[in-house]
């Protein structure tokens, strides 16, 4: 059975498909042969759950997406003052091949290709005559980075790396213009070959997810555990991707979307929301920028159909669920009769509660709402109490109010303890607002009862509710 947030995703894909303009990547021979058709889309929240559509098992070359890695690898052996006297922060507004440098002769920021070119370098030895040796364990260290970033092993495209160091010649003018400055302290040559080869890696978009939970996560591979880099080196990446990750529509870019990004050329974007999930997307064709056309738009969805947008104002979203218990330790109501009450009590442990708290956003709700189905086989009624929330957002709660749906489907019972009434007025802004329709589409409330059973105001009356519940089942049988 498909999932809420399959479901979401798959609604923004089919939203999106149709857009074919833009134009695969031509300047490499090996990119303009790829099906321009692809698309996927994956997402990897906090634990290393990740959902999957689309084309996720079709491979691509990683592209420019890889500079936010190697650049965090610079960062880790030299430390952030050596590289920041070799590399600026600040945006181009340039296009991410633009031959330009800072006022200091640094190229202006890592995440285009001069820059990219020079985080490369900063790999290698410190001296000219670097050999072939030098640099197949340089890329043999980006390998293992990269891979462990993702959660499993990569691998290189030889076609593309050879189309690449075959049809080089701006990155060539770039690297060549960079030594002519004295800046580079080891081969050009051999800084773009290390290039080439970074951007020659092969990955999916669940690899791109993967990539991104784990900045998000501040260095730490939520599929592995494995911690690849620090949380001070995430900050310093996330902050570089925010303002010019996504080149001369940076400014775009975070306005509409709002998440810390990396595009490249071969299609696909990688995006990350701190604290809570990364995005991979996939689809070829390139608007003027050299993003991915799909990949933007898709973006654009999410951030706004899930309000992942990093500048809304909500507190931490990721520990929602404060506590988990069942009833064995609470005693039966007194409307029933003995009988009932003897039955009642020999079933108080298939009835779970879940108490929520904080602020709840997507990230949060889809926690609970995949906790809650993977627990169903352990309880018969499950009532969710929702008085210690601040802010939830519109698809939070419709994750929430969908729990009921799905428990039902399967026989049983969920109720809701919301003592402020915060969803039942949501509801109803929502259906007026189907009515009446103005500026926007509205939430989907396709199969929510009007009366909203099931959503009470005490734990009490949620107890009476599950307790009905349990005893219209067991006269049933």
């Amino acid at each position: 059975m498909e999932s809420l947030v399959d479901g979401y995703l798959r609604h923004i894909m089919d939203n999106v498909r149709p857009d074919r303009s833009g134009h695969v990547a031509d300047y490499i021979p090996e990119l303009a042969r790829v099906d321009p058709e692809g698309y996927a889309l994956s997402l990897c929240v906090h634990d290393g759950h990740t959902y999957s559509l689309g084309d996720s098992a079709t491979s691509f070359t990683i592209q420019s997406v890889s500079k936010p890695l190697t650049y965090a690898m610079a960062l880790h052996r030299h430390g952030p003052e050596a590289v920041d006297a070799k590399i600026g922060v600040e945006p181009s507004g340039e296009a991410f091949n633009e031959i330009s440098v800072d006022d200091r002769r640094r190229p202006k920021n890592p995440m285009i290709n001069a820059g990219a070119i020079f985080a490369a370098s900063m790999l290698l030895p410190s001296r000219r005559d670097v050999d072939e040796a030098d640099i197949d364990a340089a890329f043999t260290q980006i390998l293992e980075f990269y891979s462990g970033c993702a959660g499993r092993r990569l691998e290189m495209d030889a076609d593309v790396y050879a189309s690449e160091k075959a049809t080089g010649s701006r990155n060539r003018a770039i690297a060549y213009m960079l030594d002519s400055f004295g800046a580079l302290e080891t081969s050009p040559d051999a800084a773009l070959d290390l290039y080439f080869r970074q951007c020659s890696l092969r990955v999916t978009t669940e690899d791109l997810a993967g990539i991104g939970a784990t900045i998000a996560n501040g260095g730490e591979n939520p599929r592995t555990g494995r911690v690849m880099f620090s949380h001070e080196i995430a900050q310093r990446v996330l902050s570089v991707m925010t303002t010019c990750g996504m080149y001369d529509g940076a400014g775009d870019w975070v306005t509409s979307v709002g998440l810390p990004a990396k595009s490249g050329v071969g299609g696909g974007i990688l995006a990350v929301l701190p604290g809570q999930l990364g995005i991979g997307v996939y689809s070829p064709r390139l608007d003027e920028h050299g993003n991915s056309v799909r990949g933007v738009e898709t973006c654009e969805h999410l951030s706004r159909d899930l309000g992942l947008h990093m500048f809304n104002v909500t507190r931490e979203s990721r520990v929602t669920i404060r506590s988990v218990y069942d009833l064995t330790d609470i005693p039966v109501s007194d409307d029933w009769t003995d009988r009932e009450r003897s039955y009642l009590r020999t079933c108080r442990d298939k009835v779970r509660v879940y108490e929520l708290q904080g602020d709840l956003t997507f990230a949060g709700a889809e926690s609970v709402h995949r906790r809650l189905l993977s627990d169903m086989d352990d309880y018969a009624a499950v009532i969710v109490e929702v008085s210690r929330l601040g802010v939830v957002d519109a698809v939070a709660r419709t994750m929430v109010l969908s729990i009921k749906r799905a428990l039902s489907d399967t026989g049983r019972r969920a109720a809701l303890v919301d003592p402020d009434g915060l969803v039942r007025a949501w509801v109803e802004r929502q259906r007026e607002a189907w009515t009446n329709p103005k500026d926007s589409a509205p939430v989907d409330l396709k199969g929510f009862d009007p009366a909203l059973p099931h959503v009470h105001a005490t734990m009490e009356e949620a107890i009476l509710d599950v307790e009905t519940f349990l005893l219209k089942d067991a006269y049933d049988e």
